[in-house]
């Protein structure tokens, strides 16, 4: 599966994904802080203001970390992001009402994830030869999900048989456990950019080459931002479990991105984003319709399945295109534009679904990814999409 890897890179390759697994459960486990929020006094509209909040912390943070580890490298930014998010994480035992500590911890937690995974992504694809960089970076991305299984699944059990006390100290422990890992890599071999003040950062997100691709990232990521902020209230309501998602979900992005993550690098990085963007769209309006558990898995599986090879096709036109110098920058607008259309876009999707119910919020989120086909059908440039 990674057998392109020898040497040092294999291990640096091995020691990141798995890192990169154990930041996420803490990251995924999370993803239950809305049954948190309300526990202590918060509506539909503060859901979206704090889980919100780490996108925006997350976004504004992006740039810098981008302009420091084309030029400074990138294991030390892991090292830092993994800590921050330790203990942000663990400091929600203090918290038992909605007021600034919650967001101020929102806050730190998004500074923490801009770190890690935009230094650990960038770490990555520094280690995959561009022929196979759908299917390495697929690969990365199906431990990333892989974790979905772990820190939501184990946390609904902690909180409902032993309270939220215990759910923060599990969390936060993931953090720790990728902070030793990475200790043991070598930092990647990376041309050093000339680029002084990070201004280049900016100039190539409003580019020819990145600006729709970006904006078609935004597009994707909103659509499961509605899905990780939202869906476990959602289910709550209906009475069903969060884990029903959580778990099908893994599995199936999981699946999608290890046997089928090559995909990409055989038939075009735009002709498997396509098709992809219609699947999520139609699982996202399909919501509404959920009235049992079969109903909780078909479209859980469809989502996945639209969502599960979108991440390696779009992923690898991004680096497809950056330059030595500037695959820092390049993942940074990646995962900056993602982190924004995940966080910035709960505010207005926790209002509509505050004022006029989930299941209308879903129709219009499906419509809005559906949006994201067309732009990468008549306004993304075909010529920069394929390797």
């Amino acid at each position: 599966m990674i057998s392109f890897l020898k040497g040092t890179e294999y291990k640096n390759f091995v020691l990141a994904i798995v890192s990169n697994f154990f930041f996420f459960c803490n990251f995924s486990a999370f993803f239950l802080l809305p049954l948190y929020i309300k526990k202590v006094g918060g509506t539909e509209a503060t859901i979206g203001y704090v889980m919100g909040s780490f996108g925006i912390a997350s976004f504004g943070t992006i740039p810098l970390v981008s302009y420091l580890i084309d030029r400074y490298g990138r294991k030390k930014f892991i090292i830092l992001g993994a800590l921050v998010l330790f203990i942000a994480s663990l400091s929600y035992l203090s918290v038992s009402r909605i007021g600034p500590r919650i967001f101020i911890l929102r806050i730190l937690q998004g500074l923490g994830f801009a770190f890690f995974f935009t230094s650990v992504s960038t770490f990555v694809s520094d280690t995959v030869p561009s022929n196979l960089r759908a299917q390495g970076l697929g690969i990365f991305g199906a431990f990333t999900i892989a974790s979905y299984a772990v820190g939501p699944t184990i946390g609904e059990y902690i909180i409902r048989n032993y309270g939220f006390h215990y759910f923060f100290i599990y969390a936060s422990a993931f953090s720790m456990i990728a902070f030793l890992l990475i200790l043991f890599t070598t930092d990647s071999r990376f041309k050093t950019s000339t680029d002084r003040f990070g201004i280049d950062f900016f100039k190539l997100i409003f580019s020819q080459r990145y600006k729709f691709i970006l904006l078609i990232n935004f597009v994707i990521a909103g659509g499961l931002g509605v899905m990780l902020n939202f869906f476990s209230d959602f289910l709550n309501t209906r009475g069903f479990k969060a884990s029903y998602f959580f778990v099908t979900y893994t599995a199936a992005v999981t699946a999608v991105r290890i046997f089928g993550g090559k995909l990409p690098d055989i038939y075009g990085r735009r002709k498997i984003a396509l098709p992809c963007l219609l699947i999520l769209a139609s699982s996202l309006m399909l919501i509404s319709e959920i009235d049992s558990v079969l109903m909780v898995l078909t479209v859980s599986v469809l989502f996945s399945t639209g969502y599960g090879m979108l991440y390696p096709a779009i992923s690898s036109i991004i680096v497809d295109r950056a330059k030595e110098d500037e695959r820092g920058k390049a993942m940074g607008a990646f995962n900056s534009t993602f982190s924004l259309g995940i966080n910035f876009l709960a505010f207005p999707f926790g209002y509509i679904a505050k004022n006029f119910g989930y299941e209308k919020m879903y129709f219009l989120a499906g419509i809005f990814v559906l949006a994201g086909f067309f732009i990468l059908k008549f306004f993304e440039s075909e010529k920069y999409s394929e390797i």
